[in-house]
């Protein structure tokens, strides 16, 4: 999940994304003041503690359960979103000017319709890096365009 926020991080709100990631850390220090818990109630006989270590795991349980959910909804989610985005960036026509460089660089652009009308040598304009003001979006010079 966090490989693909990190590539999409403009796209969607990083609550979405990351409250699979923090559940997975409070259940790991969860899990270790159980495993401290475990080890002392190995020298102690205490049906407090014994109660309180069962009670613990089934907290990890329940924290471990809710992160995969959220992330399997939250990659599915994702996913889709990203399909639809890729839909409009090949079905560009270039009829209007895209404020971006493909949906993760531009060598996305080589698979559409309107790379392949323009001699397959050039991409949008908006792929020009702003340092670069001689760009003129062609792959021979890929230094001159945005990376990602």
């Amino acid at each position: 999940m966090l490989l693909k926020y990190n590539e999409y991080s403009l796209f969607f709100p990083k609550d979405d994304i990351t409250m699979p990631a923090v559940l997975t850390l409070a259940s790991t220090a969860v899990l270790l003041v159980c495993g401290l818990l475990g080890s002392w109630l190995s020298v102690k006989e205490s049906t407090f503690l014994q109660g309180l270590f069962v009670f613990l795991l089934v907290v990890v349980f329940c924290l471990q359960s809710s992160a995969s959910a959220l992330a399997y909804y939250h990659s599915g989610k994702l996913d889709s979103e990203m399909t639809f985005l890729a839909e409009v960036f090949h079905n560009y026509t270039g009829s209007s000017l895209l404020r971006c460089c493909g949906i993760t660089g531009y060598r996305d652009w080589r698979e559409t319709l309107w790379f392949n009308q323009t001699g397959g040598h050039f991409v949008p304009h908006s792929c020009c890096n702003s340092s670069f003001q001689f760009c003129n979006g062609s792959i021979d010079n890929p230094w001159y365009l945005y990376s990602q």
